[in-house]
């Protein structure tokens, strides 16, 4: 077993470029410390940044589907049911090494470019 730090965004992320991702305030973050490894955990140590996979905790709850363009769609919600404990009054994760995606070496923390806006051109129509 490996306990990990539960850090949650604190504000909304947008991150641009071509695809646009959103974090939500209060969601969990994808990067947490290392705080304890249990005897059986190879390869992570206490301190380690490491990417974790929430897949394992996903539960998948189905609204009723709508009737679309001839196309019935489900619309799956999606919410993670994490086991935590609480240790010196901070919430903690419990994982296991197949939560773990990979461990960062390395990390260097860079502010996010604010996202440059888009310049419409006028509609005016000029006449010489």
């Amino acid at each position: 077993m490996i306990l990990t730090t539960m850090n949650l965004y604190e504000e909304d992320q947008m991150t641009g470029g071509i695809i646009n991702s959103a974090k939500q305030k209060g969601t969990l973050k994808e990067y947490q410390t290392v705080i304890a490894v249990g005897d059986t955990v190879r390869n992570i140590k206490v301190g380690d940044m490491v990417n974790i996979n929430p897949t394992r905790y996903a539960q998948f709850k189905h609204k009723k589907g709508s009737l679309n363009d001839g196309i019935v769609q489900d619309n799956p919600v999606v919410n993670y049911n994490f086991k935590t404990v609480e240790v010196d009054g901070k919430e903690l994760l419990v994982l296991y090494d197949q939560d773990i995606n990979f461990v960062i070496e390395e990390s260097e923390e860079v502010e996010e470019p604010t996202p440059s806006a888009l310049i419409h051109p006028s509609n005016d129509i000029i006449i010489p």
